[in-house]
């Protein structure tokens, strides 16, 4: 077998971020210097400091320099935003869960926090909540006061729709009833402080007084290839719950819950992050925003289509003639790659940063076309 004529076909079937078909995901197409580093330090195993330095100095980047953007100073790597809420939890049913086994979350939380609670033997409770507005602070003290929980769990850009939830009214909330608040900032953590600053939102994300932990990923907004994100916490003695013994290391620990992980993609986000510079992290938040109210605009005057405001850089619509499967299914014959919004029966736009509004012009079109058949 010719392994590489079997590569390269599987290549030229595979979707890229910079045709503009792939236009659900959250993910993006990682910054050249990132893939560099990634492909130099591919040997590296980033579990291991002590033999790969590398990987702490890389770390001490992140989280100086991601952490000073919401004021956090302690923070350790993780493949993603599933693995942070995993282990926020875990720190939390650790430090927090004596007497009680309940966790509390708007409806709008996501799904991995759903994965933690079933891996930690925890009960989810959730507050229902319409998908398109953020958890109300009076509803969330009802539920807090009602069930008792050890966590609470907020997010700053919902994974359906985009919305911000209160963290500063829920780190009051936090404090008052001493309980655990982490703050699932994994799409939004790059882009909130920015578009708070730019006056595009009128709620902020940093490590609030009451707030226990954030996540943020460097794999969605940051430039960094998967797998790569990063979970902040509030003090150093929260970040060592994090960590684990490992007597047969160098370093006789280790930290999060990955054993052996790819170091390069610690030291892919780290290049990423110093090749774009806050400076070009800002520009890009508000490219997205921009380019994610062009496609709004152009979506509201597709006749059969019903579109709603974004928040972040997520565009959710839906047709009047389709349902949103067979909507799906047609885009997806067309190869425009979306993903779903299920909680309001509609489709979801991701406008990260590698989508242009050539390609958004291409969307808009093809709906068009749909809606004429």
């Amino acid at each position: 077998m010719d392994v590489l004529a079997w590569l390269e076909e599987w290549s030229r079937r595979t979707p890229r971020h910079s045709d503009g078909s792939i236009l659900g995901s959250m993910t993006t197409q990682p910054h050249p210097t990132a893939v560099k580093a990634f492909t130099e330090f591919i040997h590296v195993n980033g579990n291991d400091p002590v033999v790969f330095p590398v990987v702490r100095e890389a770390l001490e980047i992140l989280v100086k320099g991601v952490g000073g953007l919401i004021k956090a100073q302690h923070g350790l790597y993780t493949s993603g935003g599933t693995e942070s809420n995993i282990l926020a939890l875990y720190v939390a049913r650790k430090l927090r869960g004596g007497e009680t086994n309940t966790v509390v979350a708007p409806s709008t939380v996501h799904a991995s926090v759903d994965k933690a609670c079933a891996l930690l033997g925890c009960r989810l409770v959730k507050i229902p909540v319409d998908p398109l507005k953020p958890v109300d602070p009076a509803v969330l003290e009802e539920y807090v006061r009602k069930y008792k929980p050890f966590a609470v769990v907020v997010t700053a850009g919902t994974t359906e729709t985009g919305v911000v939830d209160p963290v500063r009214e829920a780190g009051e909330l936090a404090e008052e009833y001493n309980i655990y608040l982490h703050l699932d900032a994994a799409y939004g953590g790059l882009l909130i402080p920015f578009l708070y600053r730019r006056g595009y939102l009128s709620v902020d994300l940093k490590m609030y007084p009451g707030v226990s932990s954030i996540s943020v990923d460097m794999h969605k907004n940051g430039g960094s290839p998967i797998p790569s994100g990063l979970l902040f916490f509030s003090e150093e003695r929260l970040l060592e719950e994090a960590c684990f013994n490992m007597d047969y290391m160098p370093s006789s620990r280790s930290c999060g819950l990955l054993g052996t992980r790819p170091g390069g993609a610690i030291i892919a986000a780290a290049a990423a992050y110093m090749a774009t510079g806050v400076e070009g992290y800002e520009k890009n938040a508000v490219e997205m925003m921009e380019n994610s109210l062009y496609l709004y605009k152009g979506l509201i005057e597709v006749p059969g289509l019903v579109a709603y405001k974004p928040i972040l850089p997520i565009n959710v619509f839906k047709s009047s003639l389709y349902s949103y499967e067979e909507l799906l299914r047609m885009l997806f014959e067309r190869r425009l790659y979306l993903y779903k919004s299920p909680s309001l029966k509609a489709l979801r736009v991701v406008v990260a940063p590698h989508v242009t509004r050539s390609h958004l012009d291409k969307l808009i079109n093809t709906l068009r076309e749909i809606h004429s058949l």
